[in-house]
């Protein structure tokens, strides 16, 4: 990545004096960025270029050659890149369009391209891009015209508008950066090996992505998780995966697809995921130019009252807490504050505030233990200096060792007020909604790396050769779907813990299973091809006789085969009946990031309550730990208003259990135990019903990609 970020030489293919050509903006773009490097101009016909000596080849420069930038129509790229694996060029930057984003045409000439980069061991970034800056090399290798300074965000997108969105926001905004990237159709390089690069940058503190897909999503998030641990990732995350067009057979692979995956991989790897671009600049915003914060106590300083109590509300939101002040802090604040105010957090220093009025309100809250972080907000009214609020606020830029926002809400009479403050680096919002926001980011990342703990993942040994043989018999009967008794099998051989039961052919055979297991009894269908019994008529719940066992079987039998009539129907299960709060234990295997771990509220509810979280495999404790507390329904699990708490540890165990068959057996794509019944503290959990479902064969290969 050296390479790419900090070349020693590059060479413009597509050079030109004509001005309108994408080459010659490119090149002039390199000059008037002082690039200290060798510089030269290709073009076939040789000759001047902007002063410099153009050559008709890369094959034709004197000497090394470290970086290209091809600038020149998609059909000749190809050739191009031949020539410059042949020169030894180690990185090549693509801007040409023209590639997959035409069709499939367009994706066999990018796959050629990127077949070649291999044979030669070049590193491409493209195509279909804007090219790259780095502000600290002096290397502004772009089409654009638009010149950020010098600064601490890094920045990657995947879109080209989105680049020039953000490069024109940055001079609006006066926030500079360390590195701009864009990536295109990532032929070759992504995200991935940026963040490598970007992780031990030391000109850059935060990094900014725009997204739209992570191919590579392990890896991606591999990188992230190291790259968090030293500054913070902001990433703006648009489009879907592929699982969340699908048809899944379980209710896992309903609640689990698109955007939910993404929020997985992001909180695992501790990214910060945001919605919009307004909300990336503000938080961008606010990590380039304060330091993080120590706490989570926040103190609010404003002349309106009105604006005080919605960025109190908007604590709650963004994580958050509105700081006690200490005996002393409430006391020096009402020896100098007029009577009306208020010296209570949020601090009211009332409308007529002077600027000296609102300095002493902000020191004094400084220096409260509880407080970490200090949002000040104007309105503007009459009887305020807001020019002078201004220059005070901005006295505090690189003086403290707490962040310092502000809102200056309004419009005319706070415009210039609010660019002082951004041309002092203090980052300065026009409603406190955006001030809250942007430190709440700050708190959540502070606790994001204090919460990081072991990252080693949970490994489990199973019986591998008794699930193999499973899977390969139900591949030999031409199958995907296993039946559950076949599920069931492949839980047991993982240690996980299933009610005795016997799947029986005649109503006779039940009624003497249901006298061996012990009423009461649950009765199921033993179908590969229903995989939700209870719409079909499938289940009964607490038999309680014999007769009454006969007669469920019949009757079962009867509806499954006039609802369902081309199943294969193996019996009915007879079940010892479990007791235990009902949760959902699934998998599904996503096609960027491999299988994800869905944990929530169980049985016929599911799809309603939607009591769900994920994770991505493998799990660290620390995973585990996290989603079972995120759900809603988790009080439940530990004894809430008087209820027996849940046996955690063991719903915990059987978490880790799924997690590893989803990583010894790439071909499984589904797997669901809905519901797992978790009984009292100490009691155990059991499995009470298992769905599986196999990957068609064409698919395999794909997965198995994924690796590690």
């Amino acid at each position: 990545m050296k390479s790419l970020f900090e070349p020693e030489s590059i060479a413009v293919v597509g050079a030109s004096n004509d001005e309108r050509k994408i080459g010659h903006i490119v090149l002039n773009n390199l000059i008037q960025s002082n690039f200290g490097g060798k510089l030269y101009p290709i073009n076939p016909k040789g000759g001047e270029i902007l002063g410099r000596q153009a050559y008709p080849s890369l094959t034709a420069i004197p000497g090394p050659l470290e970086q290209a930038v091809i600038c020149i129509p998609s059909k000749y790229v190809p050739a191009v890149m031949e020539e410059a694996g042949v020169k030894g060029v180690k990185t090549v930057i693509i801007i040409t369009a023209g590639f997959k984003e035409l069709g499939k045409e367009g994706a066999l000439l990018e796959r050629r391209v990127g077949e070649i980069a291999k044979k030669y061991g070049m590193r491409v970034l493209g195509p279909n891009c804007m090219g790259i800056m780095n502000t600290r090399h002096r290397m502004n290798a772009t089409f654009t015209n638009i010149r950020p300074a010098n600064g601490s965000v890094a920045i990657a997108s995947q879109s080209g508008a989105v680049c020039s969105s953000m490069l024109d926001w940055s001079t609006e905004s006066q926030v500079g950066f360390s590195n701009f990237i864009s990536v295109g159709n990532k032929v070759d390089i992504d995200e991935a090996d940026l963040l490598d690069y970007l992780k031990d940058d030391p000109a850059t503190n935060v990094i900014g992505i725009y997204l739209e897909s992570a191919d590579r999503g392990r890896e991606f998030m591999r990188q992230a998780l190291k790259t968090s641990a030293a500054k913070p990732i902001i990433v703006l995350k648009s489009g879907r995966t592929s699982t969340g067009s699908k048809a899944a057979s379980s209710h896992t692979g309903a609640l689990s697809g698109s955007d939910k995956v993404y929020d997985a991989a992001f909180r695992q790897a501790n990214i910060i995921r945001v919605d919009t671009l307004d909300e990336m600049f503000d938080i961008l915003q606010v990590f380039a130019h304060m330091p993080l914060p120590k706490g989570d106590g926040l103190a609010i300083i404003t002349n309106a009252g009105g604006h005080g109590v919605m960025a109190a509300d908007a604590c709650s939101d963004y994580g958050l807490t509105l700081a006690t002040f200490e005996k002393e802090t409430i006391e020096k604040l009402k020896s100098y504050l007029p009577p009306a105010a208020n010296v209570y957090n949020p601090v009211d220093v009332l409308g007529d505030a002077s600027a000296a009025r609102y300095e002493f309100a902000i020191k004094t809250v400084m220096e409260d233990p509880n407080v970490s972080c200090v949002a000040v907000l104007l309105a503007p009214l009459d009887t305020v200096d807001v020019m002078k609020v201004a220059e005070l606020i901005a006295s505090y830029s690189g003086k403290v060792d707490m962040p310092i926002v502000g809102a200056f809400v309004g419009g005319t009479k706070t415009r210039e007020g609010l660019k002082l403050l951004q041309e002092s680096k203090v980052p300065c919002y026009d409603s406190p909604d955006k001030a809250i926001r942007a430190l709440g980011a700050m708190v959540r990342y502070k606790k994001m790396q204090e919460a990081a703990g072991d990252t080693t993942p949970v490994e489990i040994e199973g019986d591998k050769q008794k699930v193999r043989a499973i899977i390969d018999s139900v591949r030999r009967s031409g199958r995907t779907t296993l039946s559950e008794s076949e599920g069931k099998d492949i839980l047991r051989a993982y240690g996980i813990s299933v009610p005795d039961e016997v799947t029986c052919k005649t109503a006779e055979e039940a009624a003497k299973a249901a006298a061996n297991i012990g009423l009461p009894v649950v009765m199921k269908i033993d179908s590969p091809d229903i995989a939700h019994k209870s719409d079909v008529g499938g289940v009964v719940v607490g038999v309680n006789s014999e007769e009454d066992v006969r007669m469920h079987f019949e009757l079962m039998m009867s509806k499954v085969r006039s609802r369902v009539p081309g199943a294969h129907i193996n019996g009915v299960t007879v079940c010892k009946m479990v007791e235990g709060k009902e949760i959902l234990i699934g998998m599904t295997r996503d096609e960027q990031f491999g299988p994800v771990i869905t944990f929530g509220l169980g049985g016929v509810f599911v799809e309603i309550m939607k009591d769900v979280t994920q994770s991505i495999a493998p799990l660290t404790r620390n995973n585990v730990d996290t989603m079972i507390k995120s759900i809603r329904s988790y009080p439940i699990l530990t004894g809430a208003r008087g209820g027996k708490a849940a046996d955690i540890n063991s719903l915990k165990d059987v978490i880790f259990r799924i997690a590893q068959i989803s990583l010894d057996f790439p071909d499984v794509s589904e797997l669901e135990i809905n519901p797992i019944m978790v009984g009292d503290e100490g009691k155990g959990t059991y499995a009470v019903d298992a769905l599986v479902v196999l990957r068609r064969k064409a698919d395999e290969d794909a997965i198995s990609k994924l690796g590690d």
